[in-house]
């Protein structure tokens, strides 16, 4: 009984082995047909449907259709429109303002931060050229506005995140801290974290120090005077400037601050 049973599975084995094979060859020419064919995949690399075929398919149509994006100007979507090129000034509007952000839906800010990432491109790519070829940089101030804009908008989407970590948790900050002095007097920002162990038992923690000794104390002293003398300085150093400036040029204005 033995030796007929494993006989049988024998048999078996055989037949879906041959079963498996008459699959294969039949499926060899419509895979050679796919073998030379690559096509791009969704992150740049080339990929051959050859791999992707098995001899359980039949067909192609499992597999994920490439998606690609519909390129309108190509290149020159880092250059500025053709009809302001050679032009001076370019008219531009004024930078957004936190009031007018404030107004907008979070979609509707999520899609200006990329539209003024797009124009901050552009125009960093029209300063360059305009390096490049030796140039005046038509309406230079346009970058500065994007920037303000990008700022504000910012720190519109902060205020959210905040207010909204403000009414779940309590907490103004995503890691709550405090402000505390090293041992050579500055104040920082620290922020909590959390160990496996109790603060009194962790030896890492115990080896901060949140104080200022005494003999620290005068070096801070001196450390603020170094630092209202160089202020100081700076802004006689920008004064004697500007008066130079008025007399060797009076016809220009000149700021007096």
């Amino acid at each position: 009984m033995a030796t007929s049973s494993s006989a049988g599975r024998i048999l078996n084995l055989c037949k879906h082995f041959q079963n498996i094979l008459k699959v294969s060859t039949a499926a060899n020419p419509q895979r050679s047909a796919f073998t030379s064919d690559k096509h791009i995949g969704l992150y740049g690399g080339t990929f051959s449907l050859a791999s992707l075929w098995s001899p359980s398919t039949s067909s192609v149509q499992h597999c994920r259709t490439v998606h690609t994006t519909i390129s309108r100007r190509g290149l020159d979507e880092f250059f500025d429109f053709p009809e302001n090129r050679g032009e001076t000034t370019v008219k531009s509007g004024a930078p957004w303002t936190a009031k007018q952000l404030r107004t907008k839906s979070n979609e509707d800010l999520h899609k200006l931060w990329y539209v003024l990432l797009k124009e901050k491109n552009m125009l960093l790519t029209l300063e360059q050229e305009a390096k490049r070829q030796r140039l005046q940089m038509p309406s230079p101030e346009r970058i500065r506005k994007v920037d303000r804009s990008m700022i504000r908008l910012e720190t519109v989407v902060n205020e959210r995140e905040t207010a909204l970590r403000l009414l779940q948790t309590g907490q103004e900050k995503g890691r709550p801290g405090d402000w505390r002095n090293n041992k050579f007097g500055f104040v920082y920002w620290y922020r909590f974290k959390e160990y496996a162990i109790p603060w009194y038992m962790n030896t890492r923690y115990k080896r901060k120090q949140f104080y200022t000794p005494k003999f620290v104390e005068p070096h801070i002293r001196l450390r603020i005077e170094k630092h209202l003398k160089e202020r100081a300085r700076k802004i006689k150093l920008h004064k004697e400037t500007q008066r130079k400036l008025k007399e060797r040029f009076p016809h220009i204005k000149v700021s007096a601050s």
